[in-house]
Formats: structure tokens, sequence, C-alpha cells
């Protein structure tokens, strides 16, 4: 089920194995930490601003933060990659719905603040340069994989085919189907391969997720067989999916 992106980042199970804290797993609006890996400590500071404007300063740096009207509450400090000798900055900012947040990451090469990237959070970070981001997609959690670029100082995302679909880690998501839909043999054609009957039970196993159009999922039906449905298609056809939010 959906839940808070707020406690989740807030709870020390946000980051799985504790190394990608460099603090506390508290956001505030100050701290002293060495980011640049000189040895010294760097004065950071975040003051946030109206309509989500704030302003981020590491030292003798100024960033100035656009943060699209959400409200700002603090940064956290990170170590995405303990094999180097930077640490991270996590600006949380909050919309008025959990789908709304956004969390920055900013970088300090002594000089000056970069954006790393920005991603809806950060579900997994052990500090091994590799970010793991859940976002919840109506009845299951898109898991993404973003890999930290230290010489183009980028969050770079790892685009995946097809996404695996579960409710949480390790649950398959099934249902009930409540009036037959047909499963086409492929995401781009229309021949079919199947037609489900009504009160069997079928498995959403993945999901093609385009950059506009409808989500398209792979769907195992109760005679073994995998074909694509569209979403839209599968929500008013079937009872019992984890549908949240």
């Amino acid at each position: 089920m959906k839940t808070s992106l707020l406690a989740v980042l807030s709870s020390a199970v946000l980051f799985a194995g504790a190394p990608a804290f460099a603090q506390s797993s508290e956001f505030v609006k100050s701290a002293q930490v060495d980011l640049d890996g000189d040895g010294k400590p760097d004065a950071v500071s975040l003051t946030a601003g109206e309509d989500g404007k704030f302003t981020l300063k590491v030292g003798g740096a100024t960033l100035k933060g656009d943060a699209a009207g959400n409200e700002v509450p603090g940064f956290q400090v990170v170590d995405l990659d303990t094999g180097d000798k930077w640490k991270e900055l996590l600006v949380q900012t909050l919309g008025e719905l959990d789908d709304g947040h956004r969390y920055f990451v900013y970088g300090y090469d002594g000089k000056a603040v970069k954006l790393l990237g920005d991603v809806h959070a950060l579900t997994e970070a052990k500090g091994n340069g590799i970010v793991l981001v859940d976002r919840w997609m109506a009845f299951w959690q898109k898991r993404d994989k973003y890999t930290l670029d230290r010489k183009a100082w980028k969050l770079v995302h790892v685009p995946q085919e097809l996404y695996a679909v579960t409710a949480e880690p390790g649950k398959e998501v099934t249902a009930t189907v409540k009036k037959s839909f047909p499963l086409t043999q492929s995401r781009t054609g229309s021949a079919v391969l199947a037609t489900t009957a009504q009160g069997s039970k079928v498995t959403v196993l993945a999901a093609s997720v385009p950059a506009k159009g409808d989500v398209l999922y792979l769907v195992r039906s109760s005679t073994g067989l995998l074909g694509w449905v569209p979403g839209n298609v599968l929500v008013e056809s079937t009872d019992g999916l984890p549908l949240a939010g």
C-alpha cells in the first residue's frame, strides 16, 4: 500500500545498510560538514522563501533553487558513494500529495554547489553510487535505478524496457476478472492471444511505461498464457487490485 514519503524519509529504513548517512536521518536547516573531502567542515544553510523558492549556501557558494510551490523543510547530508571523498545534500520539498514530493540532490566541489538530479525519493542508497527510487503507480511500485556519475556530477537514470509489477517487494499483484478482456500477443499489435474468463484469477507481472501514452501490462492468465492489456482496461475489468491514492 502507498505510504507517506515523508514518513519513509524520516526513518532509518530509507537507507538500508546505513553507509549512505553522513549525519543523522533528520532534515535540518543548517549544519557543519565536510562535503568536498578537504578535511575541513563546510557551513551549510538553507533558507526557504515564498512559492517554493529557497537559497542553499555552502561555504562561500550560494545557489538559488525553485521547488515549484512545494514546502521546503530542510536538507539531509548523505554519502551516495563511500568510495569517493565527497558527500551530498538531499533537499526535501513537499507537495500537497505524496506524488508531488521532490527531493533535490546537490554536490559541492569546493567552489560551487551543483544539482546532481531530482527524484521522488531515495528508497535505497547503500553508498555504492547506486540509488533506487520507488514511485507509486496506482496499484504497484515502480522502481527506477540511478547511478552517480562523478565525472559529470549527475545522477544518471538507467532506463528499463519493462518494470516489475509488485505491490511491495516480493509480492505479486493478482486480481479477479469481473469482465472478460482480451490479451494481445504483443504491445504493438492487435492480434489476440487469449480472452480472460470472468471469475478467473490473473497475475500482473510487468509494465511497459512509455514517456507518453497508456501504460501496458503483461498479464498471466489462469491458464498460464502471457499477454498484454492496457492499464485502463485492466483496472476497469478486474477486482482486487491494491488501488490506493
